[in-house]
């Protein structure tokens, strides 16, 4: 679930970017006494707000494999020992710990 979260965030990340260069553009144009128009194409705006959601979304798949256990670990789920219960954790050597 926090994956898509993660990726949801980058996308309006990049939407809202886009939209602040687009309105700033507008403001500037209006400032010299032009009139902002719609421009067909790609524009600068739109490379920036790209680049910025490759950034969050890099940055945010970073941030998600930082607490993932190794790839050859074993999680060992919870178990209830005597009443009480003993959490979870990752074990494991080369092998995966399938032994």
């Amino acid at each position: 679930m926090r994956r898509y979260i993660i990726i949801a965030i980058a996308i309006m990340a990049a939407i809202l970017v886009m939209s602040l260069v687009k309105m700033v553009q507008a403001r500037r144009a209006r400032a010299r006494g032009e009139i902002p128009h719609k421009t067909s194409g790609i524009d600068i705006s739109h490379v920036i707000g790209a680049l910025v959601g490759l950034a969050v979304f890099f940055v945010g798949a970073v941030l998600l494999e930082s607490g993932a256990s190794a790839p050859w670990t074993a999680y060992e789920p919870a178990t209830l020992k005597d009443g009480k219960i003993s959490s979870g954790n990752f074990s494991g050597g080369a092998d995966g710990g399938n032994d």
